[in-house]
C-alpha cells in the first residue's frame, strides 16, 4: 500500500520542540542536523527524519528505537532491519514530503522559483527541451518544475540517483498523465502528480502504481505530538 503524506513547516517551532525531537534521531543524523547554518534547513531535515520514523513505527507497529536505516551504494536510504516496507523523502520551501510503499518509490516535491531555462537544455533529454520551449513562455518555468520533479522522483524509486544522467531518459508529461522513456527500467513505473499550493510542483513515482488520490497533509506541531505520543508508548 503506497501512502504519501506532507508537513507543512512553521518556522517559529518551538526550540523546546526542536531539542525534544532531536533527541528521538540517530546520533549520526543529529550532527548532520547540528551542521546546519540556517534553521530552516536544519528543520527541514529534522522534520524529514521524524515524519519517516513516525509513519514506518506506526505501519509496523514497532518501536522507534529499534530502526535502523542504512543507504545502498548511491545514497538512496533504506530501513535496514525490516523488509518489505520502503520510502522516499523530499523537502523544499516549507514542505516536508514522504511517500511510503511496499514497493520501491520515489518523490519529489520542486518550489518554483526564477531559473535560468538554458539548464533544462544541459540536463533533459531532447524530446523533453523540445516540449519545454513548446509552452508558451509564461508557463515553461512551472513546465520546467514539472519535468524536474518527475525526473527526480524516478531516479529516486530506481534508487540510483544522478549515477544516472538526467538528459539518459525522458519523461512525457500530460494533462493527467507522466509517461517514461528509459533504458534502466528493469519494471515498468508509473507516475502521479499531487498538489501541495501554489507555487509548488510535485511528482510521486513507483513500480506499483497503485497511487493514493489524496496526500494526507499535517502542521509540523501535529507531527511533533503524534511523533512523541507514538515514541513514548
Amino acid at each position: 500500500m503506497l501512502e504519501i503524506y506532507a508537513v507543512r513547516l512553521d518556522y517559529t517551532f518551538e526550540k523546546n520542540k526542536y531539542d525534544e525531537l532531536l533527541t528521538c534521531i540517530a546520533a549520526e543524523k543529529r550532527e548532520r542536523v547540528g551542521r546546519f547554518f540556517k534553521y530552516e534547513d536544519a528543520l527541514r531535515t529534522l522534520i524529514s527524519d521524524i515524519l519517516v520514523r513516525y509513519l514506518v513505527c506506526d505501519r509496523l507497529k514497532v518501536k522507534n528505537k529499534e530502526l535502523l536505516f542504512s543507504a545502498n551504494e548511491y545514497g538512496k536510504p533504506f530501513l535496514a532491519n525490516y523488509d518489505g516496507i520502503q520510502y522516499n523523502t523530499s523537502h523544499s520551501g516549507r514542505w516536508v514530503v514522504c511517500a511510503l510503499a511496499d514497493s520501491p518509490v520515489g518523490i519529489d516535491v520542486e518550489q518554483i522559483k526564477p531559473i535560468d531555462l538554458r539548464i533544462a537544455e544541459r540536463f533533459f533529454s531532447k524530446e523533453e527541451f523540445a516540449s519545454l520551449m513548446s509552452k508558451e513562455e509564461a508557463h515553461r518555468e512551472e513546465f520546467f518544475y514539472e519535468l524536474w520533479a518527475s525526473k527526480e522522483s524516478y531516479i529516486k524509486a530506481i534508487g540510483r540517483g544522478l549515477s544516472i544522467p538526467l538528459d539518459s531518459f525522458s519523461v512525457n508529461i500530460g494533462e493527467k498523465s507522466v509517461r517514461l522513456d528509459s533504458q534502466y527500467q528493469a519494471a515498468a513505473y508509473f507516475f502521479k502528480k499531487y498538489f501541495v499550493e501554489p507555487g509548488f510542483k510535485m511528482v510521486a513515482c513507483s513500480c506499483g502504481g497503485d497511487f493514493p488520490e489524496k496526500v494526507e497533509f499535517m502542521e509540523a506541531n501535529e507531527l511533533y505530538e503524534r511523533a512523541l505520543r507514538l515514541f513514548n508508548q
